[in-house]
């Protein structure tokens, strides 16, 4: 019997080095295409939703599980609240640019138990 959701809970992964280079201040732009439904978040077009957190992957530097402990922490403080994420978007940030997205996509997968979807918004900066 499949499980139906009619209030989604949102959680994205977002690209540090992006967030920390202030070329995506405050995350506006998942933000914004989230409240008006565009991008990746146009499946939630007419639906309950919200989003319940934004973690970075760590930075190139970092190891590839780093992603997976800010999820994991993640995880931790919305069970302290009584929530949790049914959905992980993957930032456009991510998705569009890092070198290391299959590596961090593989290492998710396997440790993360909620549906994955890649992207969020299609408001690229002219700089890329």
């Amino acid at each position: 019997m499949e499980k139906i959701i009619l209030f989604m809970k949102i959680a994205v992964l977002a690209c540090n080095n992006i967030r920390d280079k202030n070329l995506c201040v405050g995350d506006a732009r998942c933000f914004v295409a989230f409240n008006r439904r565009e991008g990746e978040f146009e499946r939630y077009k007419g639906k309950e939703a919200e989003i319940v957190g934004i973690v970075d992957c760590g930075g190139c530097e970092g190891n590839k599980n780093r992603a997976v402990l800010s999820l994991a922490a993640l995880s931790a403080t919305l069970s302290a609240l009584n929530e949790k994420a049914d959905v992980l978007h993957i930032g456009t940030c991510v998705a569009n640019f890092c070198p290391r997205k299959d590596d961090l996509l593989k290492a998710i997968k396997e440790k993360v138990e909620v549906e994955l979807v890649e992207g969020t918004h299609r408001y690229i900066p002219k700089i890329f």
